[in-house]
């Protein structure tokens, strides 16, 4: 479980990239530009409910600094330095 604190890296090999090509495009991005880099977590949130549906299973929206940049990234797309 990712927490505040932690250092973090792009979990390239378990992500499922959504067939539209704008996704392909936005995680190909993220790839290039964070790939190889160390990020720290500032914060991370719930997802909030829609309707009483949770929105994504157990996602959370994590909120990391890397590059001077604040982002805001799902879970699922990181992983946990050691």
């Amino acid at each position: 479980m990712i927490k505040p604190g932690d250092l973090v890296m792009l979990a390239n090999d378990t992500w499922k990239v959504p067939g539209a090509l704008s996704a392909v495009k936005y995680f190909h991005r993220l790839q290039e530009d964070y790939g190889n880099k160390v990020m720290i977590v500032l914060e991370v949130r719930e997802k909030e409910l829609i309707r009483g549906w949770k929105t994504a299973g157990v996602d959370r929206d994590i909120i990391v600094f890397v590059n001077s940049k604040k982002l805001c990234l799902s879970s699922s797309l990181l992983r946990v330095v050691n």
